[in-house]
């Protein structure tokens, strides 16, 4: 089967450049630092009522989401047998937030569909993953991923932790076992987030292979944004299953200015990380320069302050 093209679900990016872009403040010492990303967690703990992302984009990103399980099913559904329980406190669990948090959006709990998970996950904008505990692993059971960014949900199902992050630059046995124990000690009840970001010159959510894309063409700091996954993640009390939620959020790089702190921050990183790593996080070496220039220009003064700042 061919693989599914992103550009025939590419969005109405006027939205995303002139809407509100006060998420990029997030992008904070603790989201953007000169380490390897995955060297730091970087989650915090948030409110029940701050778990689920309900924004702007939602009716957009909402009928996206019905387009892609209508039309990429296999791409961006994968259930194992076994995750049917898990599965169901998935969906349990998303409708009660609804109904106490932002009841005016239950318009989209489409009680037709059959799946609990795909149910739920064509009623919010996060995507949604199951991960069960298996003997000393932790797998990915179940998930509706409609926004990926750079890695398809065929390779993922089934697997343990560690290898779910094979294809991420030092993702090694250590960090796995690091993960694995932060699940096996949260606490239900107890909500985390965190972020992780990176630049690009594609301004779409399916995004399961940036490599399949055509290069823009002019090309020019207009074109680059910043992608950033706003993650979370929860242990459901009844079958013991962590919820992991995925929220995708665009902003043209442009939005940075007036933000020289944050500009800064991400000129530190870049300028500090080894190539590949730069690579996977900006794009080809040839992007890295474009970016870096520009945010330096924006930093200014603070671009000398380096990770102090």
């Amino acid at each position: 089967m061919a693989p599914v093209d992103p550009l025939r679900f590419a969005l109405d990016t006027a939205p995303y450049r002139s809407g509100d872009h006060a998420w990029v403040d997030e992008l904070d010492r603790h989201v953007v630092h000169p380490g390897e990303p995955h060297h730091r967690m970087g989650t915090r703990a948030i409110d029940e009522a701050a778990w689920l992302r309900v924004d702007e984009h939602r009716a957009t990103e909402i009928a996206l989401r019905q387009r892609l399980v209508a039309e990429a099913t296999d791409e961006v559904i994968a259930v194992r047998d076994g995750s049917e329980a898990a599965c169901d406190e998935v969906a349990a669990t998303v409708q009660e937030w609804l109904v106490g948090h932002h009841p005016e959006t239950l318009v989209d709990w489409d009680t037709s569909i059959a799946h609990p998970l795909v149910r739920a996950g064509l009623a919010v904008q996060d995507d949604l993953c199951v991960m069960e505990h298996d003997g000393h692993d932790w797998r990915l059971t179940a998930a509706i991923v409609c926004f990926p960014t750079s890695w398809q949900l065929a390779d993922k199902i089934g697997r343990p932790q560690g290898r779910i992050h094979e294809p991420v630059p030092h993702f090694d046995a250590t960090l796995t076992r690091r993960v694995d124990t932060f699940f096996d000690r949260l606490a239900p009840g107890r909500i985390v987030s965190r972020r992780n970001w990176g630049i690009t010159p594609h301004p779409l959510l399916f995004v399961p292979a940036y490599e399949a894309l055509p290069r823009p063409e002019p090309w020019d700091v207009e074109h680059l944004w910043l992608r950033s996954e706003r993650q979370t993640l929860r242990r459901l009390p009844r079958t013991g299953a962590v919820l992991f939620t995925i929220g995708v959020q665009l902003a043209p790089l442009t939005a940075l200015r007036g933000r020289a702190d944050v500009a800064a921050r991400l000129l530190d990183t870049i300028e500090r990380w080894p190539a590949d790593l730069a690579a996977d996080r900006v794009g080809p070496h040839d992007w890295v320069p474009m970016a870096t220039t520009w945010l330096r220009e924006v930093a200014g003064d603070r671009a000398d302050r380096g990770s102090s700042v």
